[in-house]
């Protein structure tokens, strides 16, 4: 370029001499050149620039290729792994059936406890009743046996009075004979010999007599009170089973309220997760079956294999919640899948929990 505008510039200079125009003329096809060699310059600046663009949009549609071809590989392990789904679904399905069974099972043996628990508050009530029977009779008998020995003892008191009455007579009636002459003392002593004994023997029977009456008092008094203590005994016994009765029905309404507030913790843990309404009234309904179950198992293991219409209702929801998630899982890999969220693994764990403690029972 320096040897072709140095002989340009000789031309010029040996040409201005002779004339302006090829002055002009140079002039302009400098500024020409000038211009051309700019905008060559600016040309490849904006070539530069669109091939580093271009580069860059290539690198992005690789990254992007290799994305799709990960998430192409996703899908492909996802639909050899459906099959395996299937299977566990169908063991489900089984297992689902088996707790639906034992749901029923739990609910009718759930209402025969509520009736059992309403006979037994009833004989509650009647048995109470009749001990307060009972208690009002023992104390009449124990008033009537404390005045049967006020009378006892008043009559031996009037008893141990008329002996004294008796010997105070005779021996008055001694001193009068002793102090009377002695032809008299034999005429009195004649009458004492013939009304004395007689008096004597009218004592002594009416003395037998009472006696006799005592003795059968005794042995009457005797009697009730080792009837009454039977009675008693027998109460006692009848109140402590009924007090072994209410103590096992307050323990089973515990357990039974216990199983009850952790189900519905669990419940409301699943729906802090967040999951689907559907899911979260299917997941609710399982829980409430599993809590049957393990009521049934608690209390009568022969009611576990009864059938009922719950079983084919949990089925069809089942089908018709798998069949709307198929429908709507046409994004894939974007949302999440049903097998691995919270709720069923913790539905599953707990199913799991239940079968094993049912296997070993």
């Amino acid at each position: 370029m320096s040897v072709s505008n140095q002989s340009s510039l000789s031309s010029s200079s040996s040409s201005m001499d002779f004339d302006p125009l090829l002055k002009d003329l140079n002039e302009k096809k400098q500024s020409f050149r000038r211009n051309v060699v700019s905008l060559a310059a600016e040309l490849k600046e904006e070539a530069e620039t669109k091939a580093k663009h271009m580069e860059e949009e290539i690198f992005k549609l690789q990254t992007r290729l290799e994305d799709r071809n990960g998430q192409l590989q996703a899908s492909a392990s996802a639909a050899e792994k459906v099959p395996h789904y299937l299977r566990e679904l169908d063991d489900l399905r089984s297992q689902l059936s088996v707790t639906q069974a034992t749901a029923d099972a739990s609910a009718a043996s759930a209402q025969s406890a509520q009736l059992q628990c309403v006979t037994l508050l009833k004989e509650l009530d009647e048995k109470n009743s009749s001990l307060k029977e009972h208690e009002d009779r023992v104390t009449r008998l124990g008033e009537q046996l404390d005045n049967l020995q006020k009378d006892l003892q008043a009559r031996e008191c009037s008893q141990k009075l008329l002996k004294d009455e008796v010997l105070r007579i005779e021996h008055d009636i001694m001193q009068a004979v002793a102090k009377a002459g002695a032809n008299k003392d034999c005429e009195l002593r004649k009458l004492l010999d013939e009304v004395s004994p007689k008096n004597l023997e009218k004592i002594n029977k009416l003395l037998t007599i009472k006696d006799e009456e005592i003795t059968k008092l005794k042995d009457e008094i005797r009697i009730m009170s080792a009837h009454w203590k039977l009675k008693t005994k027998e109460l006692e016994s009848q109140l402590e089973k009924q007090r072994r009765a209410d103590q096992e029905l307050k323990k089973r309404v515990l357990k039974l309220e216990f199983c009850l507030q952790e189900a519905r913790s669990q419940t409301r843990k699943l729906q802090r997760f967040g999951c689907i309404r559907t899911e979260n009234a299917w997941i609710a309904n399982l829980f409430r079956s599993l809590f049957e179950l393990f009521i049934v198992l608690m209390q009568s293991p022969e009611t576990l294999f009864i059938m009922g219409e719950r079983r084919d209702k949990a089925l069809k929801e089942l089908r018709d919640q798998l069949a709307a998630k198929q429908q709507s899982g046409g994004v894939g890999a974007e949302k999440q899948n049903f097998w691995e969220t919270s709720g069923f693994k913790i539905v599953v764990s707990m199913s799991m929990l239940i079968l094993v403690v049912f296997s070993k029972r």
